[in-house]
């Protein structure tokens, strides 16, 4: 496969990033989380996520790379599980995609928090929100590996204390092969996520 750098797939999605950079930060805990629209994104360039090659670690403590994803779609969110505004609603909207989907695909969690979020900590989170790990993965990587990762999405964070994330919220849908199908700004994802998703069918 050609090594594609992250500079190279960065600028393959340079409309994503561009409109999701202009989003504001979540709000801290107690404040309305602000919405966004939908950011309906089909890249032409068939550069893949799965061309990153950093380590991560599931909830099972299996160590493994993005790739291991591929084969089927996969609709993926960067989130920590301490977060009490607008986490616990992305996770919500994407158990409603995986409930009104009749496609078989995989939704991904990756932790904007890694110190707290090993995989102790997301096994238990996998638990609480009645996650069917046979379809869910809970991804923890080292602050670089994060990084990255949320650079490709288009995901803007910053730590405002030990114990609270700002942080943009964005669905995205990958393709079986890791390319970005569609991405989704915003709260209210699941409609445009699932109607995308039927639309790989087709393609």
């Amino acid at each position: 496969m050609t090594h594609v750098t992250t500079r190279t797939i960065v600028r393959a999605l340079t409309p994503v990033v561009a409109a999701l950079l202009a989003l504001p930060a979540c709000a801290p805990s107690g404040t309305p989380a602000p919405r966004a629209g939908a950011q309906g994104a089909a890249t032409s360039d068939r550069y893949s996520v799965y061309d990153l090659g950093a380590r991560w670690r599931d909830q099972r403590g299996t160590p493994r790379q993005l790739s291991s994803l591929r084969g089927r779609p996969q609709v993926i969110a960067m989130i920590y599980t301490h977060c009490s505004t607008t986490c616990p609603f992305t996770v919500a909207e994407m158990k409603r995609i995986e409930r009104e989907s009749r496609r078989d695909a995989g939704f991904v969690l990756v932790s904007l928090d890694p110190a707290r979020d090993g995989p102790a900590r997301l096994a238990e989170f996998a638990r609480e929100r009645g996650l069917d790990t046979g379809r869910w993965t809970l991804l923890d990587g080292s602050d670089d590996a994060v990084r990255e990762l949320a650079t490709v999405l288009g995901v803007r964070y910053r730590r405002l204390s030990p114990e609270e994330l700002a942080h943009s919220n964005a669905l995205t849908l990958l393709d079986a092969d890791g390319v970005v199908a569609y991405q989704h700004a915003g709260l209210d994802a699941a409609e445009e996520i699932t109607k995308a998703l039927s639309a790989l069918e087709t393609r």
